[in-house]
């Protein structure tokens, strides 16, 4: 997959309800950017968001799926790594 930095940009035409273009007028006149800038970082933010909400829920999904004895396993795991930090740390 080619480096963000050389992609091409595309021009994309949508329409938006006023009170959001306002907002993101506001925006543009504050950091002195192009609203197209202010909207391509909206737009990262919210893709980065989603990425970050599905990967939890996948992490939830995998949890709510343990027995009891994978979960029992698990809390002993974890126990144990943090022993082990706490004794990194503290060394």
């Amino acid at each position: 997959m080619p480096s963000a930095r050389f992609l091409r940009k595309a021009k994309l035409t949508v329409t938006i309800s006023g009170d959001v273009v306002n907002e993101i007028d506001e925006i543009a006149k504050e950091k002195g950017t192009p609203r197209s800038q202010v909207m391509e970082e909206m737009l990262r933010d919210w893709l980065l968001q989603s990425k970050k909400k599905m990967i939890e829920k996948d992490i939830e999904t995998y949890y709510l799926s343990l027995t009891e004895k994978e979960n029992k396993e698990d809390k002993e795991w974890t126990e144990i790594v943090a022993e082990s930090a706490k004794r990194t740390w503290d060394d």
